[in-house]
C-alpha cells in the first residue's frame, strides 16, 4: 500500500507540473485550428509565387509549426496545395510546411516549456530550421524531379465549420490518455530506476547518448505530450539537453502513425530519403545542442 501511495503521489506531482502547459497548449491549438486553419492554407497558396526563396521557405515552415493538424490532417492539405493547377505550391514549399508541421505544433510547443525555456526555444528554432533546410534540399535536388505523389487523393470535400469547444474537447480526449501514460511512466521511473543508470547511458558519453536517444525515440515516442514528463524525469537524472532534443526531433518524424501518413504521398525511394533526412537532422541537432549547452 505504501508503494502505491508513493507512486500516486508522484503521478499527482508530475501532473501539477505539466498541467498548466498542457492546458495552454490545448487552448492555443484549438484557437488556431478553428479560427486560423483556412488562413494558413490561403497563405501557403499566396507564397507559391514568391520570388525570395529563403523568405518563402521560412514562411512555409512557420505556417507548418503553427498548424495544429496531425499528419492525417496535414497530408490532405499538402495534396490540395500541390494540385491547384497553375498556382500549385512548389514542392520545396510543401516540403518545408510538412516537415515543420510534423516536428512541432502549438500544443507541443507550449508543453515543451515544462522542460525549461531554453529547451523549448531551441526546439522551436530547430523545427523551423528543419523545415527550411528540407525545402532548400528539395529545391536543389528535386527541382526537376517528382517528390510527392497525389494520385490517391481525389477532390477535397467541403469541410464543416468547426466549433472551438468541440475541437478543444477532441484535443483533450486524444491527448489526455497519452499524457497520463507518460506521467505514470515518469513516476514509476522516479521510484524504481536509479539515476545512475541514466547518467551512465547519457551523461558520460554525449555522442553515443544522442544516437541512443534517437534510436530510443522510434519505439517510445507515441504522443508528444506523453513524452514530455518522461523526458523531464530523464533530464533530471542526467540526460543531456542534446539527447533530449534528438529524442524530440526524431520521435514525431518516425513514429508509426506519421510514417503511415507520409507514405501516402511518397514513393518508397523518397519515403526512405525522408526517414534518413529526419534521423540525420535529429542526431546532428542533438550533437550541436550538447556542444553549446
Amino acid at each position: 500500500m505504501y508503494e502505491v501511495t508513493m507512486i500516486l503521489n508522484g503521478i499527482w506531482f508530475q501532473f501539477l507540473q505539466i498541467a498548466p502547459y498542457w492546458a495552454c497548449g490545448l487552448i492555443a491549438g484549438s484557437l488556431v485550428s478553428v479560427y486560423l486553419s483556412e488562413k494558413i492554407t490561403e497563405k501557403m497558396t499566396g507564397i507559391a509565387s514568391g520570388k525570395f526563396l529563403l523568405l518563402s521557405l521560412c514562411i512555409a515552415s512557420l505556417l507548418g509549426i503553427i498548424s495544429p493538424l496531425c499528419m492525417y490532417g496535414t497530408v490532405p492539405i499538402i495534396a490540395a496545395l500541390g494540385k491547384k493547377g497553375s498556382i500549385a505550391a512548389p514542392q520545396y514549399l510543401l516540403a518545408s510546411f510538412m516537415v515543420s508541421s510534423i516536428l512541432l505544433n502549438p500544443n507541443i510547443m507550449l508543453l515543451t516549456f515544462a522542460l525549461g525555456a531554453y529547451i523549448a526555444l531551441a526546439r522551436i528554432a530547430l523545427s523551423l530550421f528543419g523545415g527550411v533546410l528540407a525545402g532548400v534540399l528539395v529545391y536543389l535536388f528535386f527541382r526537376n524531379k517528382q517528390l510527392f505523389s497525389f494520385e490517391r487523393f481525389g477532390e477535397q470535400q467541403e469541410k464543416k465549420k468547426k466549433s472551438f469547444f468541440a475541437d478543444l474537447f477532441k484535443a483533450f480526449r486524444i491527448t489526455a490518455p497519452y499524457l497520463l501514460f507518460g506521467i505514470t511512466l515518469s513516476a514509476l521511473f522516479d521510484r524504481y530506476i536509479p539515476p545512475d543508470w541514466i547518467s551512465a547511458m547519457f551523461g558520460a558519453r554525449r555522442g553515443l547518448g544522442v544516437l541512443f536517444a534517437t534510436t530510443l525515440s522510434i519505439p517510445l515516442y507515441v504522443c508528444g505530450g506523453g513524452t514530455i514528463p518522461l523526458i523531464n524525469a530523464w533530464m533530471h537524472a542526467g540526460m543531456g539537453p542534446g539527447d533530449a532534443m534528438a529524442f524530440m526531433l526524431a520521435g514525431p518524424a518516425v513514429k508509426i502513425n506519421n510514417l503511415s501518413a507520409v507514405k501516402m504521398i511518397f514513393g518508397i525511394r523518397n519515403f526512405l530519403v525522408y526517414i534518413a533526412y529526419c534521423l540525420v537532422f535529429a542526431v546532428l541537432s542533438g550533437l550541436i545542442i550538447n556542444a553549446i549547452l
